[in-house]
C-alpha cells in the first residue's frame, strides 16, 4: 500500500533492525488481515504476515499492470517478506471522490484488460459456487444462483481471460489533493473474465453510490452493451454478492445478518435492472 498514514489509532510498531539499517526509522502506517504497511521517508514497506512469495507475487503483478516505476525492490530481511514502493501522497476513495476518480480508473481497467493469457477458468467458477451453496443453503438466494448457473450452464462464461486486479474496493483506490489516482494492494491479480473484475469494482467502490447511481457509473463501464456483456455482468454481480455473504458467514459471522440486510437488496434490485 502506498498511502498516506490514515486517521484512526497507530498499529502496533514491530521492531525490523535490519529495515530500519538500510531505511531508516519506519513508522507503522497501516494494518490489514495480509499485512502491515511501514513509512521510510519517500517509501512505504509492505511487510507480509506470511511468508508465501507475496512479495514477489505482488512485485510481477504491477510490472505487468505497467506500475514497475512505483516499486522499488522486493527482498526478505529481519524473518520477513517485504515489498518496498514509493510513496503517494493520497487517501482512501471517499464517497465523493467515486465520480471524478472514474475517468481514470476506467483507463486502469482498459490497461489491464488489454492483457489476455488463456481462457477463463470454468472449474474454479464451479467449485466456488458448490462452496457457497453448502455454506449458504438455508438462505433463500436461489435467485442469485441462478443468475450465475444458468450462464455458466449455457457457457455464455466461456470467454477469454484477461488480467484483472480483482480487490478493487475503496480502500485500494488512492487519491491525492490533486485529483491523481493510485490502484493499489496488487496481491490477488490474476487472469479471469474481466467483468467480474468491474463486478467486484461495484460492489466494493461504487456501491457507496445510491443504488442507481451505482448501477448506472457500474454500465458506464463496461466494453459494451449487447445482450452477451450484460448478461455476464449480471452473472457476476449475483457471483459477488453470494461471496461477500460467504465470506461474513464464514469469517465475521457476527456480521453476516446485517451484512445481508445491505447487500442483499442492493444485488436483487441490479438483477432484475439488467434481466433479459
Amino acid at each position: 500500500m502506498m498511502s498516506a498514514v490514515p486517521d484512526g489509532p497507530t498499529p502496533p510498531a514491530f521492531h525490523f533492525p535490519a529495515l530500519e539499517a538500510r531505511f531508516g526509522p519506519l513508522t507503522p502506517a497501516d494494518a490489514g488481515m495480509q499485512s502491515r504497511v511501514y513509512r521510510a521517508g519517500e517509501l512505504m514497506l509492505k511487510v507480509y504476515r506470511r511468508s508465501r512469495g507475496e512479495h514477489l507475487q505482488e512485485q510481477r503483478n504491477m510490472l505487468r499492470a505497467g506500475m514497475g516505476d512505483w516499486v522499488q525492490d522486493a527482498l526478505e530481511a529481519d524473518g520477513v517478506e517485504v515489498l518496498v514502493m514509493r510513496r503517494f501522497p493520497g487517501h482512501p476513495l471517499k464517497a465523493s471522490e467515486v465520480l471524478p476518480a472514474l475517468p481514470q480508473l476506467r483507463e486502469v481497467f482498459i490497461r489491464l484488460h488489454a492483457i489476455r493469457q488463456g481462457h477463463v477458468d470454468q472449474g474454479k467458477l464451479r467449485e466456488r459456487l458448490k462452496r457457497f451453496r453448502s455454506a449458504l443453503a438455508p438462505y433463500p438466494l436461489e435467485d442469485l444462483f441462478a443468475a450465475v448457473e444458468e450462464p455458466l450452464d449455457q457457457g455464455l462464461l466461456d470467454v477469454p481471460a484477461s488480467f484483472c486486479h480483482l480487490d478493487l474496493w475503496q480502500d485500494n483506490i488512492l487519491v491525492s489533493e490533486a485529483g491523481q489516482v493510485l490502484v493499489i494492494d496488487w496481491t490477488r491479480a490474476a487472469y479471469d473474465d474481466p467483468l467480474r473484475d468491474l463486478a467486484l469494482f461495484k460492489t466494493g467502490t461504487l456501491d457507496m453510490l445510491p443504488r442507481q447511481d451505482s448501477l448506472d457509473a457500474a454500465l458506464s463501464m463496461l466494453p459494451g452493451q449487447d445482450a452477451a456483456t450484460l448478461l455476464r455482468f449480471r452473472a457476476y454481480l449475483a457471483h459477488t454478492c453470494l461471496h461477500d455473504l460467504y465470506w461474513f458467514l464464514m469469517n465475521e459471522p457476527y456480521a453476516f445478518e446485517g451484512q445481508k440486510e445491505v447487500k442483499l437488496p442492493r444485488a436483487r434490485h441490479t438483477l432484475e435492472a439488467l434481466a433479459p
